[in-house]
């Protein structure tokens, strides 16, 4: 299975806090630092907007900047190992991360698991990691003859709520980065943002119940 999970505030991450208001991260890898273990080499990449990331005035001494291309800035990032970030917990429980996405609010990594057992546990251990943890998207392989489809019934839903995911989906608040935000989605629907995101999550309790109750 392919999941994609956002954790909001992540608290070991040292690449996030690279991202401001007109620059998130796109990319990020990670590597061994000249064969020492106890030390790992992350680089990472800044896209955006016209100005220079606040990035670039970094004075920390373990952040270097590599190149620029076409609006994008490459860094990298020295660090002791196994400081347990979202993306080396992940690992941990024998996942595999394939995209790696951040700005100043929150992370998104899209990752292989086998089961939902282990993505259950994986959201629990992300839990302690950042303030709160969503699951975005659970993508199942059903090429087999084993497997089992999941049935999301959106019969669950009243009218307002699949209105208000709809509009949501629409004007790209499920992007990451957002192409809106939960105020001019819920001025859209003419509704209060306090609204909007109460609709929004008993919409997603409803879908995720469905999702991970699955077997």
């Amino acid at each position: 299975m392919l999941a994609e999970v956002e954790v909001f505030g992540p608290r070991s991450c040292q690449v996030q806090p690279h991202a401001d208001e007109e620059w998130s991260v796109s990319s990020v890898s990670r590597s061994a630092t000249n064969g020492d273990a106890d030390r790992v080499l992350e680089e990472f990449t800044l896209k955006g907007g016209d100005d220079h990331p606040g990035a670039l005035q970094s004075e920390l001494p373990n952040v270097d900047h590599v190149f620029a291309y076409d609006q994008r800035h490459v860094f990298q990032v020295s660090r002791a190992a196994e400081q347990g970030c979202v993306c080396e917990r992940i690992e941990a429980a024998g996942c595999v991360v394939q995209k790696f996405t951040a700005d100043t609010e929150s992370i998104v990594v899209t990752f292989l698991v086998d089961d939902m057992p282990t993505l259950r546990d994986i959201v629990a251990d992300l839990q302690s990691e950042g303030e709160t943890v969503k699951l975005r998207r659970l993508l199942e392989d059903t090429s087999t003859e084993t497997d089992q489809p999941v049935v999301l019934d959106r019969a669950k839903l009243t009218n307002r709520q699949r209105e208000v995911l709809s509009q949501a989906h629409q004007m790209g608040y499920f992007e990451h980065p957002r192409d809106a935000t939960a105020g001019d989605v819920a001025e859209a629907l003419d509704i209060s943002t306090s609204t909007f995101t109460e609709h929004l999550a008993a919409a997603q309790r409803k879908l995720l119940a469905d999702l991970l109750d699955s077997r």
